[in-house]
């Protein structure tokens, strides 16, 4: 299945801590003077941001996880089910005992401060919208793109200049991509090749490395280690690290964010391609 990127932790750590400021208001008189120069208030705070970071994070993770078991596109109902119990139901069960064990170092009861009631619909409301949010994300990311034909340019003297366009086959529809541009690289995981597209976006492709490279070794591909065919057009340099003749990839602006958020991938040149990349990379 495929791995969504959402590339979403600015926007994350924003909602959780509006959302626990906001809390703190809830109900209540807005006395912001008198908030500001209370102790309590920043202790207050604290705690609500941490709970709401930790409940942020477990949404994230858990749609993430059930992005590549459940996908929305081809089991919606079995989804929404399976959304609405770990990305609601069990949130909000983990914000429950941990205010609730906040509530009892101070020795008050959720119930009799009236959390329950005031605070914790509002809190319900937040999860709900943060799983809406998910939904529209995640269909917006895997929105089918028209299909275009593209027409590879004629190189002159040339009659076996390498076709551009890769067709992959995704739950049912056929995404056709001109590889140059659409995809930053190819990479083994386990048994599978998967291509990973300069939005963030990861399909299982049934054709090997190997083929991979052959098909697309002219049109600036080119393998970095053994698990990677890396696509040099999205590259700006690369630089030595502390592992003895291996050097990590530096991307181009454009796509840094988009490779911080990808931790399972290997970016780094070993021994045995690095003068084949020093020829390509100096050469593209």
């Amino acid at each position: 299945m495929e791995t969504i990127a959402y590339n979403n932790k600015k926007l994350r750590i924003t909602c959780a801590f509006v959302a626990s400021f906001y809390i703190l208001f809830h109900g209540r008189p807005i006395n912001l003077v008198k908030a500001f120069s209370s102790r309590g208030f920043y202790l207050a705070l604290a705690v609500s941001f941490g709970i709401s970071l930790i409940l942020v994070h477990t949404i994230h993770t858990l749609t993430r996880w059930l992005d590549k078991r459940s996908p929305w596109r081809t089991e919606p109902i079995k989804r929404s089910l399976l959304q609405f119990l770990l990305g609601v139901i069990l949130p909000a069960c983990i914000d429950l005992i941990l205010i609730s064990i906040y509530f009892n170092t101070r020795e008050q009861d959720i119930i009799d401060n009236g959390f329950l009631l005031v605070d914790f619909p509002v809190i319900f409301f937040f999860i709900v919208l943060m799983n809406i949010y998910y939904v529209i994300h995640y269909l917006l990311l895997t929105e089918s793109k028209p299909t275009i034909a593209y027409i590879n340019p004629i190189v002159p003297d040339n009659e076996n200049s390498e076709m551009t366009a890769l067709t992959i086959d995704h739950n049912g529809q056929h995404l056709l991509f001109d590889v140059s541009q659409d995809i930053l690289c190819f990479y083994r995981l386990g048994k599978s090749v998967k291509a990973f597209t300069t939005h963030g976006n990861e399909y299982v492709i049934n054709i090997s490395l190997a083929s991979l490279e052959e098909r697309f070794g002219t049109i600036h591909f080119c393998m970095i280690n053994r698990s990677m065919l890396i696509n040099t057009k999205t590259i700006r340099g690369y630089e030595s690290t502390d592992k003895r003749d291996s050097f990590k990839i530096i991307f181009k602006p454009q796509f840094t964010d988009i490779v911080k958020s990808s931790k399972d991938k290997s970016f780094y040149i070993t021994k045995e391609y690095l003068a084949a990349f020093r020829g390509r990379f100096n050469n593209d």
